[in-house]
Parts: C-alpha cells; sequence; structure tokens
C-alpha cells in the first residue's frame, strides 16, 4: 500500500465513507494552510501513521475548504484532531503533541490481543468453521468481557444454529452506533422474533387464519400472528405490512403488540432502509 491509503483528504461527501465506516481508527486533523503548528506537526503525525502500516489513518480536513464540517464538531481552534474508532468519536487533542506522546496515543488505539482474537475469529466464522470461532471469540471475550466486535460475533453463530438465550445477555452490553451498533440491533430483534415464534414459521397456516377470521379485529389478531410469523422467517417486507395492516384493524394491537413488532422489524432491517422509513411514517400517522 501507498502513503494515499493512509493518509488521505477527506470532504463532508466522503467523511461517512472514509472515517465513520474505517474498518480501523481514523485520526481526523482539522489544519489550514495558514496554520503553522499545523504544519509543524504535519510530518512527525504523517511519519507515525506510515510507521503503524495502515492499522491507523490520517483523513485531513483543511477548513478553510469544509466550515461546515469544521462547525459540526465544534472546530474553534486548531490543529484539533478527534480520533474515530468503529464510527464513533473515542478521543480527541488540541494542539501540538510531543512525538513520544503520540506515538504513545497511536499505539493505544492499536488492536489488543482480544481484538486480534477476534478478527481472527470473523475469518474462521466467514470461512464456515463455526466451531473454532465460536471458542476464538470466547476466549476474546475472557481477556475483554465487554469487546462489541467479538459479542455481537459470537451471538450471530449462536442465533444462526437457533441457541437465543444467551444473545440478548450479549447484546445488551453493546454500545450503540455505528455498524456494530446497528447489526447487534438487527440480531436482537431477529431473537426477539425467534423467541415469539419458536419452532417452524407455519406461514401457510397462519395465512389461512387470516382468510377464515371473520371479524374485523379477530382478522388484525391473525394478521398480528402472521406478521411475526413472517419476521420470523426473514421476510421483513410482508412482515410490515401485515403488522401495520393489524394495528389499523385494532387500536390494542396499534398501542401494543404491533407496535413492538413493527419497531423490532425496523431494527431487523435497519433505520436508514426505505421500507423501514415508509412504515414508521405510516405507523406515525395511525398513532397521532
Amino acid at each position: 500500500m501507498s502513503e494515499v491509503d493512509f493518509i488521505f483528504d477527506v470532504t463532508s461527501k466522503d467523511f461517512e465513507a472514509l472515517v465513520l465506516k474505517s474498518d480501523v481508527p481514523v485520526l481526523v486533523d482539522f489544519w489550514a494552510p495558514w496554520c503553522q503548528p499545523c504544519l509543524a506537526m504535519k510530518p512527525t503525525l504523517e511519519k507515525l501513521i506510515l510507521e503503524r502500516g495502515g492499522k491507523i489513518r490520517l483523513a485531513k480536513v483543511n477548513v478553510d475548504a469544509e466550515q461546515r464540517l469544521a462547525m459540526a464538531f465544534g472546530i474553534s481552534s486548531i490543529p484539533d484532531v478527534l480520533i474515530f474508532r468503529d464510527g464513533r468519536p473515542v478521543d480527541r487533542f488540541q494542539g501540538i503533541l510531543p512525538e513520544k506522546a503520540l506515538a504513545q496515543l497511536l499505539d493505544g488505539l492499536l488492536p489488543t490481543a482480544s481484538e486480534k482474537l477476534s478478527e481472527m475469529a470473523l475469518v474462521r466464522e466467514q470461512a464456515g468453521e463455526l466451531a473454532e470461532a465460536e471458542a476464538l471469540y470466547r476466549e476474546a471475550l475472557k481477556g475483554e468481557e465487554l469487546l462489541d466486535q467479538a459479542r455481537v460475533g459470537l451471538a450471530r453463530i449462536l442465533l444462526a444454529r437457533g441457541d437465543k438465550d444467551e444473545v440478548m445477555t450479549l447484546l445488551d452490553s453493546v454500545s450503540g452506533g455505528g455498524e456494530l451498533g446497528e447489526e447487534a440491533l438487527a440480531l436482537k430483534a431477529r431473537a426477539w422474533f425467534a423467541d415469539k415464534v419458536p419452532g417452524p414459521a407455519n406461514i401457510d397456516q397462519a395465512q389461512a387464519r387470516v382468510a377464515a377470521a371473520g371479524t374485523v379485529k379477530e382478522k388484525a389478531h391473525a394478521r398480528y400472528e402472521l406478521g411475526c410469523r413472517l419476521a420470523a422467517a426473514g421476510e421483513y417486507i410482508a412482515s410490515l405490512e401485515e403488522l401495520i395492516e393489524a394495528a389499523e384493524g385494532d387500536s390494542t394491537l396499534l398501542t401494543g403488540p404491533a407496535r413492538e413488532a413493527m419497531i423490532q422489524a425496523f431494527h431487523a432491517l435497519g433505520d436508514t432502509h426505505p421500507v423501514t422509513q415508509d412504515y414508521r411514517s405510516r405507523l406515525m400517522m395511525l398513532l397521532c
């Protein structure tokens, strides 16, 4: 890899892709061409980044060109360096730091022994070696009990084989935000539906109950059951249509079970999914 892979300019247009979605920690250096302290720190900072071979990256924001981005992060004086990890700001320093202090700061961002075990586990998981992956995730958690990537990885494996009892405990301690936080919400939603619908989804039977229902309320409750079963089978979009119909048919479902199930389906799909946004708006209109 070349220097450009580790050190690059960033703007408001690519900040999310290059910083928030980075798979390694990123130092975001807010600077300007006229800032002498910025220019003085530049060679030392870039040297230390290059020495770590891509395990940490440096994103540079010219505050003159990116005033809105600077305002968004409360930049009032420069140099100001924010450190992002897993999509979240985890540290910050202003002014010039000595080389030794900078090196110590960067080394503190490098993967720990538990994080390395978790990375090894992910490789095994992706290769389909799930027993080996599970053992490595559990070993990682012995060293760092609250290591999010190990908790999410282990939850994925357990849920895939239908062992949902431990999943909620693992995921309740995962930090919100970032890709891991979103995945944790999605996994918790899958576990929630798996708990609601133990065993086979039996979608055909649930559809038959909807067709056979007589009153509006009976049909609403049958649709609620069908919606939960569709979600348990991973058919979240079809599930949301049944759940919104159930909510429209019975106000007790709207303010209770159907609303809760829809929120879980939103988590399973992801908050930014267009279907989530559509059905969230429809739900809010019903609740108003």
